[in-house]
């Protein structure tokens, strides 16, 4: 190596090292973190608000939703006289009612927190309040379940693909055998040979070995196949009753036979009635900000939202008409 080489590569280590710094590593990544981004990316983009320019700059649309799926929020321009890096700026933040509760759950007064801040109602100058549903219920408890049960989901895969990797183990009787399976061991770790025989008197270790004998531990899992596959299916089965609760497509192939257009589509009304107060409860709250701040604001379902609830109400239409003019209840339709 050249002298120039020698100084490029020093050079070039400490851009390695601030690079490496920036980046995610895969020690760092944690598998439930990764579902609870996924739920929250779902569940803020079911509603879209729409309003002046400058207000969805202060604060976007997907914002407005993480506040409001906390229960209740309020929609409010932070006090200037706040030391707040978002003074003057309008926002969405979650509501924590104080006091006594009324019998809708509310109460005269209540505390909202930004993300510098924590100020009272009476601190406010306008304000509307934004629930998520009548009852006030936060859509994260549901979520939360489900992206604990995947995790866990995940965790077993994992657990159950390094049960498969392992080999049935010889037993050692002496202190030399041990040392000798260590050997055999650390070569398969590395990949050097999938097997080893330690002496005549021991067992090999394979990937392959049949044996029974009191010599070897049999490590391996025999209905390993049978269990990743309920693993996966579990897998797509908690995927598809969340979408279920909320509306969304999602459709196994865990059901081999034919389904009838009722076996398909019935959560349909399930899932509408739930996504329909909130919408409700929010479309409320948007004719309220539009009559105390004076500008324009609505809200509606998102544009996917909307796609899927056609292809419901279509479903609904073709049934009732094949029904009226056949006289039956139940249609069948291949999978």
């Amino acid at each position: 190596m050249t002298r120039q080489e020698k100084i490029m590569k020093i050079v070039a280590s400490g851009f390695d090292g601030v690079k490496l710094s920036l980046r995610t590593t895969l020690k760092d990544i944690k598998r439930q973190s990764v579902y609870d981004q996924i739920m929250l990316r779902i569940g803020c983009n079911e509603f879209k608000w729409k309003m002046p320019k400058n207000v969805l700059q202060d604060i976007p649309s997907n914002l407005i939703e993480e506040s409001v799926n906390c229960g209740c929020a309020v929609f409010y321009k932070v006090p200037e006289i706040i030391q707040s890096v978002n003074s003057g700026m309008y926002t969405v933040t979650p509501v924590d009612y104080v006091d006594i509760l009324k019998n809708n759950r509310t109460a005269d007064h209540f505390i909202t927190t930004g993300s510098d801040y924590s100020i009272e109602d009476t601190e406010i100058d306008k304000y509307v309040i934004i629930k998520n549903n009548d009852f006030l219920f936060s859509e994260y408890d549901v979520s939360e379940w489900f992206s604990n049960m995947l995790m866990l989901t995940d965790k077993a895969e994992t657990a159950l693909i390094k049960w498969c990797r392992m080999h049935p183990v010889a037993k050692a009787s002496s202190g030399i055998e041990l040392e000798q399976l260590k050997n055999v061991l650390q070569d398969v770790f590395d990949g050097t040979t999938d097997f080893g025989i330690i002496n005549d008197n021991t067992k090999i270790i394979t990937k392959t070995t049949t044996s029974k004998d009191d010599s070897v531990l049999d490590l391996t899992d025999i209905n390993a196949v049978e269990k990743m596959h309920f693993l996966s299916e579990f897998h797509y089965e908690l995927i598809r009753r969340i979408c279920n609760i909320y509306n969304l497509p999602f459709h196994t192939t865990a059901k081999s036979a034919q389904n009838l257009d009722s076996e398909i589509h019935n959560t349909d009304i399930f899932s509408q009635i739930i996504s329909e107060n909130r919408l409700e409860c929010r479309q409320r709250a948007a004719k309220e900000i539009t009559k105390v701040f004076g500008f324009g604001c609505s809200v509606d379902y998102s544009e996917t939202y909307k796609k899927e609830n056609a292809v419901i109400d279509d479903n609904a239409s073709n049934i009732n008409t094949y029904n009226n003019v056949n006289g039956e209840t139940e249609v069948n339709n291949n999978e």
